[in-house]
């Protein structure tokens, strides 16, 4: 989300996706009292109950309050051991959500959140070491025999609906998904030069 007038569009979608995808209602909304969030129409015409805290009361979404402060605990983690950049926040932050999304919490009877949306236990196979080096295969096509098999990169997450890993070129710059990807999980390349700084 690039501003808040995004708000209503994505509220609608998310209520949507979860009605396709895991048949299931979201009965109630609590949010601050952000004007983004007064969509009485959504809320009407799907029987959402819409709970707004009293102004000056973070406490009220203590449970909000502490899962954003554990992302971005995890997620500055990450940066630090990374060495990234602190312009791809965004990459970090989903690469969190899908950690945590995949963890066993004691609260859902040692069941991770997406084994109870999904009524199956993930898969930790494709998990890798977040700003690790990697080398991403590169096509057949149109290469010289004497051309690069591989693209040197950085691992940067996830690509939601595709079996693919989010890289970051660290020559180019450009970020791509690929699958046939070769990590070093014990290699932070951001650690051994200044390869990454911001430009």
């Amino acid at each position: 989300m690039h501003s808040k007038s995004e708000t209503r569009k994505l509220l609608l979608n998310f209520v949507i996706y979860i009605k396709n995808q895991f048949e299931k209602s979201i009965k109630i909304i609590r949010s601050d009292n952000g004007p983004e969030f007064d969509y009485t129409d959504l809320y009407n015409s799907y029987g959402i109950e819409h709970q707004k805290s009293c102004v000056g009361t973070p406490e009220q979404n203590s449970v909000v309050e502490r899962k954003h402060q554990h992302i971005l605990n995890v997620a500055r983690s990450l940066l630090f051991q990374s060495k990234l950049p602190k312009c791809y926040w965004y990459y970090v932050v989903n690469h969190v959500v899908h950690l945590i999304n995949r963890m066993p919490s004691a609260i859902l009877k040692n069941k991770s959140p997406y084994e109870i949306l999904n009524q199956k236990p993930p898969t930790y196979l494709s998990l890798k070491a977040f700003g690790c080096l990697c080398f991403a295969s590169t096509s057949d096509v149109n290469k010289n025999k004497l051309d690069p098999r591989a693209r040197k990169c950085i691992f940067i997450g996830f690509k939601p609906g595709m079996k693919g890993y989010v890289l970051l070129d660290i020559k180019s710059r450009e970020i791509f998904v690929s699958k046939n990807v070769m990590f070093y999980e014990n290699i932070f390349p951001c650690n051994l030069s200044n390869n990454c700084e911001q430009e």
